[in-house]
This record gives structure tokens, C-alpha cells and sequence, in this order.
């Protein structure tokens, strides 16, 4: 019975931290996905900024 207590009380602290693990590395990998996705597009920021401030 102890045994099996002790499992249960395992279970019920390990999947949250499992979780927040994954929900982390998903996060993270966003960001570096994010990083690489601006890397080429800095001319394209920076004409589109021209034309927003050029009156109509």
C-alpha cells in the first residue's frame, strides 16, 4: 500500500513538471524560430516602415 502511495504522489508531481518541460522547449523553440525567420527580411522591415511614414 505504501508502494503504491508512493507512486501515485510521484505521478501526481512529475506530470506538471513534465508539462511545463515541454510547454518550455515549445516556447523556446518559437523564439529561435522566430530569430531565424527575421534573419533575411531586414530590407522588407525596413520598406515597409517607408512607406507607413510616406503621406498619401
Amino acid at each position: 500500500m505504501l508502494e503504491l502511495l508512493k507512486s501515485l504522489v510521484f505521478a501526481v508531481i512529475m506530470v506538471p513538471v513534465v508539462m511545463a518541460v515541454i510547454l518550455g522547449l515549445i516556447y523556446g523553440l518559437g523564439e529561435v524560430f522566430n530569430l531565424f525567420s527575421g534573419v533575411g527580411h531586414k530590407d522588407r522591415s525596413q520598406q515597409k516602415s517607408l512607406i507607413s511614414r510616406r503621406p498619401v
